[in-house]
């Protein structure tokens, strides 16, 4: 497992959106960048009725492992309403990295 960088390169954005999967779970907090390539991948994943893992270490909190399913609602809030621009390369790298149905959060490539 890769950790989300914890200094965001100026293709970040600085504000951080949450992840919510189960009401008794904790928030998962990641910059809106990088949570607007999670939603796409796991989007795809979950319409197509899969249950999925996704690994996440954050230097703000210990390693995370949630499990995905259509099955249960998934809120993803973003700290801003802006659109950035899809890295194709960085989505495709997230779906190879689904292994046994668990995919791993890598830093983002440089386009």
């Amino acid at each position: 497992m890769v950790p989300v960088p914890r200094a965001a390169p100026a293709r970040y954005c600085w504000s951080v959106g949450t992840l919510r999967y189960d009401a008794a779970a904790p928030v998962i907090e990641l910059p809106d960048r990088v949570l607007q390539h999670l939603h796409i991948v796991v989007a795809r994943k979950l319409r197509e009725q899969q249950r999925i893992a996704v690994n996440i270490i954050s230097e703000k909190t210990e390693p995370i492992q949630v499990w995905l399913d259509a099955r249960i609602p998934i809120v993803i809030t973003y700290a801003t309403g802006v659109a950035t621009a899809i890295n194709e390369k960085w989505l495709a790298e997230l779906e190879a990295s689904i292994s046994n149905a668990v995919l791993v959060l890598t830093p983002e490539p440089a386009t």
